[in-house]
């Protein structure tokens, strides 16, 4: 088998993101993110339970060395366990959001409907980039037979499936869908043409609040992991990262 091309990580080593670390331990990593506009931090906690033989690959924002930076996403979090005895792996893709389910109740306030619609895309573009970027990784592992069970999931605050079902029924009934009476005729107009190429979307947000995502031909169940409040601004969640043969 080819080796991959990773750093060792030591304990209390500061992450760098884009770089692929190896683990040959049952150890903890844990994944900070900070945001400039206030003091909340989110941390993933990944406690690695490694048998014997087992190890795992993980990486902050990996990409793959030959894609330019450009247009090209990434998820917070990749890591494969791998199991080169049984030729077994076991991978996660997770992104972190602060609270998905920020956007308002009102869908016709501001531009609540277009920013919960482009952040769900954005979220699954992550993963769908992650998965090419991992499948690249893994070349020459599944070239020799290896099974992979490959689980994608979020971190955050809150999850509310209820209102990303209220945007699905609203792009679908959107074309005969008549005029709220608290909202001006030109204002409705303007509104409606601009969420008319939407539309198709419905079906893929549905999905979302439903837990499943499609990546790369293939149909997820998306792990929910959310994020419970530590002390200060802080919130977080601990994974179990393990392989059952």
């Amino acid at each position: 088998m080819i080796k991959l091309n990773t750093k060792s990580l030591k304990l209390d080593m500061q992450i760098q993101k884009n770089v692929l670390y190896q683990i040959n331990e049952n150890t903890t990593v844990s994944v900070r993110e900070e945001h400039k506009d206030c003091a909340d931090t989110e941390t993933v906690n990944l406690r690695y339970v490694l048998e014997g033989g087992q190890y795992a690959v993980f990486a902050n924002e990996f990409r793959s060395p030959n894609v330019s930076k450009q247009g090209c996403k990434s998820a917070d979090i990749l890591t494969c366990l791998i199991d080169d005895e049984h030729k077994h792996i076991y991978t996660l893709i997770l992104d972190m959001k602060k609270n998905i389910s920020a956007f308002s109740d009102n869908l016709l306030k501001d531009d609540t409907l277009l920013s919960a619609i482009n952040e769900v895309d954005d979220f699954i573009e992550q993963l769908r980039h992650a998965m090419l970027h991992k499948d690249g990784i893994l070349l020459f592992h599944k070239d020799e037979g290896y099974i992979e069970k490959v689980e994608v999931g979020i971190a955050t605050r809150r999850f509310e499936s209820e209102k990303f079902l209220k945007i699905a029924e609203f792009l679908e009934g959107l074309v005969n869908r008549q005029k709220p009476l608290n909202i001006q005729p030109l204002l409705w107009y303007k509104l409606k043409n601009n969420l008319m190429p939407y539309v198709s979307e419905s079906e893929k947000i549905r999905d979302f609040a439903e837990r499943k995502v499609c990546l790369c031909g293939n149909c997820y169940q998306l792990q929910v992991y959310l994020l419970e409040w530590v002390e200060n601004c802080e919130y977080a969640v601990s994974i179990e990262i393990g392989l059952d043969i």
